[in-house]
């Protein structure tokens, strides 16, 4: 995910996520620091959950929630146990100690950043569900991939524009095609090269996305590993690839990186971008609802 210059909606967005609204008695408080779970929620999440859960949370009162559609407003991806070793060897992290590290963290998506925290300090939210995908993954009523997904498959550098200031700018549609038309001009003078390990790790999850498709078992243990590396390689080095997904704010971001870090398996569990209105406009978004709604396991879920 590539840093860019925020559109007048998203910058409005992100000050709505720090402002909390009580409306009796009426009054606004930024930033607060109280949160519905609390200690006894989190030592149940801390004894239930396991690597590879996805970690749906929301915050109560908060302006943002009246834009966002759904109950849910962000999503994490657990990895379970981060080094320094990790972040040296998956991410190839020059100065590793710039990153939290720890028994129990949790990677997400915040704004243009991807960040690594520990899964207490995640748990301060008013709302959180666990979800986990079988420890059996199979076809479900013989779903075939996404074509975008095959199409990231066979050429992972080949929608490289997602074209983030386009959509979320004011900038006219005309404006918009001139800039997408001189980058992949340069793109054509300049093709990206995939490393060895990005080509590895692509042609893996092509084989796992072909074995569901074909009815095939696979196991989620397996291939955790290579969500794992996803996952971690984005600190270094984040993806750029048009997945159809309207960059937005941050739930819209940080549901993106989820998706693309399990989606060689998520389409199969209904999983996958969809119109919505967001912010009072039809846009291609994830919902964080939509890991809820889907067919995932629910592991543990707070009383909202």
């Amino acid at each position: 995910m590539q840093t860019r210059k925020k559109g007048f909606s998203e910058k409005l967005l992100t000050v709505f996520s720090d402002i909390k609204v009580s409306k009796w008695p009426l009054f606004m408080v930024y930033r607060p620091r109280n949160f519905a779970i609390k200690g006894n929620h989190t030592r149940e999440v801390l004894k239930r959950v396991k690597p590879g859960d996805i970690l749906v949370r929301s915050f109560n009162g908060y302006l943002n929630n009246y834009f966002i559609p759904g109950t849910f407003k962000h999503v994490g991806f657990y990895l379970g146990e981060v080094t320094e070793n990790h972040l040296k060897q998956f991410a190839e992290v020059e100065n590793p100690t710039q990153f939290k590290t720890g028994r129990q963290m949790v990677i997400y998506a915040l704004g243009d950043k991807i960040v690594l925290e520990d899964l207490i300090d995640f748990c301060r939210c008013d709302g959180l569900a666990v979800m986990r995908f079988p420890r059996q993954l199979k076809s479900l009523n013989k779903c075939q991939i996404p074509d975008i997904l095959q199409q990231y498959f066979e050429d992972p550098t080949g929608a490289a524009n997602k074209g983030g200031d386009e959509k979320t700018s004011a900038e006219s549609e005309e404006k918009a095609k001139k800039a997408k038309k001189a980058k992949k001009n340069e793109q054509a003078k300049e093709p990206v090269k995939l490393d060895a390990t990005t080509k590895a790790i692509v042609e893996n999850e092509k084989k796992i996305a072909q074995y569901l498709a074909q009815g095939k078992v696979v196991e989620f243990e397996k291939i955790f590993k290579i969500l794992y590396r996803i996952a971690i390689r984005e600190l270094s080095t984040p993806y750029d690839y048009d997945f159809g997904i309207d960059f937005f704010c941050t739930t819209t971001r940080s549901t993106e990186f989820v998706y693309f870090i399990t989606k060689s398996i998520c389409w199969n569990y209904g999983i996958e971008p969809e119109r919505r209105r967001v912010f009072f406009k039809p846009r291609t978004v994830i919902t964080p609802d939509t890991f809820v709604d889907g067919d995932l396991e629910e592991v543990w879920k707070s009383d909202l």
